[in-house]
């Protein structure tokens, strides 16, 4: 894992090895808990196109304010909650996202703190 400076000019991006949290079924996946304190953006490196879903609750429970979800194009499938349960979350830049044809439930449920969300159309979504 290598902390740099990220998309939100000053502050803090963890850049992740896509690979090495990818699980058994070949979906992406990482613990809330290694999200060190102060990091606003999330990277994933090494973009791999075998890795086209995420785990259910990807994002859920995670204290960030913003997020900036960079290196996921690859995604077609977004398991059920996503981003469900981040109380602090202000903004998100999901535009990495273009990709995904099938989102599931509560994607951005209970992010009531939520000002500025910044997504593609979803125009693949059935």
């Amino acid at each position: 894992k290598l902390i740099e400076k990220g998309s939100f000019g000053s502050d803090r991006m963890l850049r992740l090895d896509t690979p090495t949290f990818t699980d058994d079924d070949g979906c992406l996946d990482f613990k809330k808990e290694w999200i060190p304190k102060g990091i606003l953006s999330i990277g994933f490196d090494n973009p791999n196109p075998s890795v086209t879903s995420t785990v259910e609750g990807f994002l859920s429970w995670s204290k960030i304010t913003n997020i900036d979800l960079l290196g996921l194009q690859y995604i077609t499938s977004v398991g059920g909650g996503f981003l469900y349960f981040c109380y602090f979350l202000k903004t998100a830049n999901l535009t990495c996202l273009q990709n995904v044809s099938s989102i599931g439930s509560c994607f951005l449920s209970f992010c009531t703190l939520l000002e500025i969300v910044d997504f593609c159309s979803f125009e693949k979504v059935t």
